[in-house]
């Protein structure tokens, strides 16, 4: 038996205005299956965004920070199926960033 690997799908949204991303992010999130992630790379720590994901998504996304390149910051962002401990990591997490002075 073969596995396939699926790639991630990459969205660079350091071009884009901030106004902008969010949707595009969300929109490309919407289309995923559970299971799938996506990489979103970004021009700042994307701290605002994780609160969105808690705001809409609650513990139906896995959130995994990835090393910078480039100095561009990159975390990857995986549909889950909904999962009482990752609703508890998510909360934790906003709980954590909610000292971050950041206000993207």
């Amino acid at each position: 038996m073969t596995d396939i690997a699926t790639r991630d799908l990459e969205l660079d949204v350091r071009g884009l205005p901030c106004v902008n991303r969010r949707a595009i992010i969300f929109g490309s999130f919407d289309r995923l299956a559970d299971g799938e992630s996506l990489v979103v790379i970004n021009d700042h720590e994307p701290v605002g965004l994780r609160g969105h994901f808690e705001d809409i998504v609650p513990g139906r996304y896995r959130w995994e920070a990835l090393p910078r390149i480039d100095e561009a910051f990159r975390v990857r962002i995986t549909r889950s199926a909904f999962d009482p401990e990752l609703a508890r990591e998510g909360a934790a997490a906003l709980a954590a960033l909610a000292r971050h002075s950041c206000d993207h």
